[in-house]
């Protein structure tokens, strides 16, 4: 049985090019990690990935080129794939490997509604505890995602991520939030539809987002769940139309 103990500085830092022959390539960049602590490090990186529509719908993935790309024993990898299958947000395959899978129409309308509710209340319940450096965080993310080009970029969906986030970790309510991230786990590839709309559209302004910021400046937080709940549904329809 291989060893948990982390790779040697000589292994995490092989470049990509040193990864094994037959090794397939990994669905999205990831950093080497090189911490002790690479179970929880791993297991992370692919949440963030998740939510942030890094990994395409049906995706598949396999221990092996996951750990090549990470620059450690597959392990850790073997461990965080296996927590997100026990949470369901991925499924394991007959050949060990693991996929993303496919959401059909009804069951992204399902989750929808439910998000809907659930960030909904986050905001609401947000509005008057939030602080203002956390406010202009959020207007720097909007910032960054109205620039010209942004949306043909990965780490658009990054931000769009970062900036919710930063609003519902305001609320207070870990548990609410942890139950919205694992919605978001579900759904975060399928952003990707709606950003490529974007891209064809020559879109760039946040209209919800912009909303939302005058919203939490003037602590109106029943206008601060309207502007989240718009923004949700508005997106929402795009992508049901794609699937």
């Amino acid at each position: 049985m291989k060893s948990r103990k982390a790779p040697q500085k000589k292994a995490a830092g092989r470049s990509r090019a040193a990864t094994p022959a037959g090794a397939a390539e990994a669905p999205f960049a990831v950093p080497k990690l090189q911490r002790n602590t690479l179970n929880e490090e791993v297991y992370e990186q692919l949440k963030q990935a998740l939510m942030s529509g890094r990994i395409a719908p049906g995706a598949t993935m396999t221990i092996r080129s996951l750990a090549a790309s990470f620059g450690i024993s597959p392990m850790p990898v073997r461990e965080a794939l296996r927590r997100l299958v026990a949470e369901h947000v991925l499924f394991l395959l007959p050949n060990r490997s693991v996929s993303m899978p496919v959401i059909t129409r009804e069951r992204f309308r399902e989750i929808t509604r439910i998000r809907t509710s659930l960030e909904g209340l986050a905001a609401e319940e947000a509005t008057p505890l939030i602080d203002s450096g956390t406010i202009d965080r959020i207007s720097a993310l909007n910032d960054e995602m109205e620039r010209e080009d942004a949306a043909k970029t990965p780490d658009y969906l990054v931000k769009n991520r970062e900036l919710h986030f930063s609003l519902y970790r305001a609320c207070q309510m870990p548990t609410l939030v942890k139950i919205i991230e694992s919605l978001w786990l579900q759904i975060g590839p399928l952003l990707t539809i709606q950003q490529g709309i974007y891209v064809k559209a020559g879109i760039t302004v946040q209209t919800h987002h912009r909303r939302l910021l005058k919203a939490l400046r003037k602590r109106n937080a029943q206008e601060a769940r309207i502007s989240i709940v718009d923004d949700i549904e508005d997106a929402a329809k795009l992508i049901a139309d794609a699937l």
